[in-house]
């Protein structure tokens, strides 16, 4: 294990003397790709939204659903992190999320489920990102606050870890793939290990402190360890409790899960964020509904991109995962969270952009993703 240490007061202050620019990356000299996606968000903040998509399972059948109702794919896609380590098995998505960024020139965004152990001394024993607190089967008591005290098992725990994931963007810079990186997502709630240990609109300030310091020593790891330059950073805090130097990201993402879907603007949402995070571009991370254009538009509620997630969230199940085919064999939207009708106007609007929108899209070879051009040309 390296040597290399985070000087936390040396960085804080390094980061409260440089001016907050919100038109800048803080990344000081990122890749000609980075900065040339960079550009191109700046250009459709506020006049265009981007469409995206969150992934997991290998047969991508998202796709399926897109191109088939609409002809068109999200030029967003969202992988993850999850198991990177071998903590959570069958989840390794990194060859998939270099796969389509090479192949078709989309737009990669990467978070991170990040697992850890419930016990220190059987690290590979049960292992899982949600928080000891919550319902869910899998679940760990892994202690943020011991994370950040150094000479701890779990402190040795998250800086190999980071390094691990540091290792693999790096494999993507090489590769000259920029990478939107949104790391400890949800971080307000008390549902991941990494987050706020309170009950819901409380705070525990051990926590909190505990949280902050782990998402610099991500940005300082990655950085100025790493030295990466291929990194457009998303904070995803969702509190302004849990805000951080707004010189350690570029772009500020809330995540939305309404219990009835709707389509609406969220625009209630759209202004919370916006009230704390220094003029930084605001984007629905993850949602379980894609907003409207018309509504956002109405309402000037900007989101810069939205992300649905994977599976149920796009098309529809019997109930245990498995999809619902049509007499095509295909699968079918879930009317529930986008049915075809609004699905056909929302990629077919002016101001959505697809895959094939992008700019430096080869629209000659109209390149599609791996799962997608497989099956067609089965068919």
């Amino acid at each position: 294990m390296t040597d290399y240490r985070t000087d936390f007061e040396a960085l804080e202050k390094r980061l409260a003397e440089r001016p907050v620019d919100p038109g800048k990356l803080v990344t000081d000299d990122p890749t000609p790709n980075t900065l040339r996606l960079w550009e191109f968000l700046k250009s459709c903040y506020g006049k265009k939204y981007i469409s995206g998509q969150q992934y997991l399972w290998e047969d991508e059948k998202e796709d399926l659903v897109y191109y088939n109702t609409t002809g068109k794919i999200p030029a967003i896609r969202g992988y993850d992190f999850m198991g990177i380590s071998g903590l959570a098995r069958g989840y390794d998505q990194l060859g998939r999320a270099i796969d389509w960024a090479r192949r078709t020139g989309g737009i990669l965004t990467m978070c991170w489920h990040w697992n850890a152990p419930d016990d220190m001394n059987n690290i590979g024993g049960l292992s899982s990102f949600y928080y000891k607190t919550t319902n869910y089967d899998r679940k760990t008591g892994f202690d943020i606050v011991r994370a950040m005290q150094e000479g701890t098992p779990e402190h040795d725990f998250i800086i190999y870890e980071i390094d691990l994931v540091g290792s693999a963007l790096k494999m993507f810079e090489q590769q000259d793939i920029p990478v939107i990186w949104r790391p400890l997502h949800e971080a307000a709630g008390n549902w991941f290990w990494w987050g706020n240990r309170a009950p819901a609109g409380q705070q525990d300030p051990e926590s909190v402190a505990a949280y902050k310091k782990l998402w610099y020593t991500i940005f300082d790891r990655l950085m100025n360890y790493h030295k990466l330059r291929n990194l457009i950073w998303v904070w995803n805090g969702q509190a302004p409790f849990m805000a951080v130097s707004p010189n350690t990201f570029d772009i500020a993402g809330e995540d939305i899960y309404d219990e009835i879907p709707n389509h609406g603007s969220q625009l209630e949402r759209f202004k919370a964020v916006s009230s704390y995070t220094h003029g930084k571009m605001i984007t629905l991370s993850e949602c379980g509904s894609i907003p409207d254009p018309d509504e956002m538009q109405k309402d000037g509620a900007n989101w810069l991109w939205w992300l649905p997630w994977w599976g149920t969230f796009v098309y529809d199940t019997d109930g245990e995962w498995k999809p619902i085919l049509d007499e095509n064999d295909m699968p079918r939207p879930n009317p529930k969270y986008m049915d075809e009708e609004f699905l056909k106007r929302v990629f077919n609007d002016p101001r959505v952009i697809t895959l094939e929108d992008l700019p430096w899209y080869d629209k000659d070879s109209k390149p599609l993703p791996n799962a997608l051009h497989h099956r067609l040309n089965k068919c």
